[in-house]
């Protein structure tokens, strides 16, 4: 069998990643006809389809996908390779996360990282949607969720059961009245889970917005800022309550807490799983969880 040229796989390689012809040109630094040139001398070799043209662009096909997954790990391989003979005494690792979880969790505790892994530079990219790994060089994501993100890896940190907090004095008042339709709400927009579910699984009485005061607030990071300030009870989860609960900042409410399958995970891409700095950083987050549970 004779192989493809490593210009065409490159080629095919970068169009996937990108998802257009031209920023794969501008990234392999060729014209865009010159990668289109690439692309149908490889299918022409390979005797298949690697992308169907649409409207839309250029998809892969099934079998495409088989291969541009292939490509990319072997590239990144071949990258790493590089970099770990080339004179780099200080590699980086980037990783995606929320900003709730940088603040509360993950900054405090970056001593520890570099303490531990003092030649490798961790840079943080601060954002609440999901990223595409390879167009926005992103190592390594942190998400909350119940492990559901398709074509990619993921390794689960630590559960995250859902609790009630609120500032002291805003929880010495829950302990004492007996009709708490007055207390107010925080609601988190961004939340995956609700304040119904919440009272209907933990069978707390009814806490929802529809008959208390509330205050909305668009992510868990201005959650946290209006439970603190005594505006409202938060449903939260400990990576994020931990520190400030320790402070005498929070109160947890004793209400039993809600197991929903939520948790907090790493999560990239095959290709960049495998990466020595992708795994120490794993490792270091489970064990910088570990210390507070």
């Amino acid at each position: 069998m004779s192989y493809p040229s490593l210009k065409s796989l490159r080629a095919a390689e970068a169009v996937g990643r990108f998802g257009s012809l031209s920023r794969a040109a501008s990234f392999l630094n060729v014209t865009p006809s010159a990668v289109s040139h690439q692309l149908r001398v490889l299918e022409e070799q390979l005797g298949i389809s690697v992308f169907d043209r649409t409207d839309q662009g250029l998809v892969p096909t099934e079998k495409g996908r088989q291969l541009l997954s292939a490509l990319t790990e072997g590239f990144q391989t071949i990258s790493d390779g590089l970099a770990a003979i080339a004179d780099q005494p200080n590699p980086s690792i980037t990783v995606s996360c929320g900003l709730a979880f940088a603040a509360r969790f993950l900054v405090p505790r970056l001593i520890s990282w570099n303490a531990k892994h003092p030649d490798t530079e961790l840079l943080l990219a601060t954002t609440n949607r999901l990223v595409d790994f390879d167009r926005e060089d992103i190592d390594v994501a942190i998400r909350f969720g119940a492990g559901d993100w398709p074509q990619s890896r993921a390794e689960k940190i630590a559960d995250q059961p859902i609790e009630l907090v609120c500032a002291p004095e805003l929880a010495r008042t829950f302990q004492t009245e007996t009709d708490k339709s007055s207390l107010p709400l925080i609601v988190d927009e961004q939340s995956q889970f609700t304040w119904a579910q919440w009272s209907d699984d933990t069978g707390a009485g009814c806490l929802e917005p529809s008959v208390h005061p509330h205050i909305r607030v668009p992510d868990a990071s201005l959650a946290y800022e209006a439970a603190v300030s005594g505006q409202g009870l938060w449903l939260a989860w400990p990576a994020l309550t931990h520190d400030a609960v320790a402070a005498g900042k929070l109160t947890r409410i004793p209400i039993p807490q809600w197991h929903a399958g939520f948790g907090y995970w790493a999560v990239s891409t095959p290709a960049r799983w495998r990466r020595p700095q992708v795994r120490n950083f794993r490792a270091w987050l489970r064990e910088a969880y570990g210390a507070i549970v």
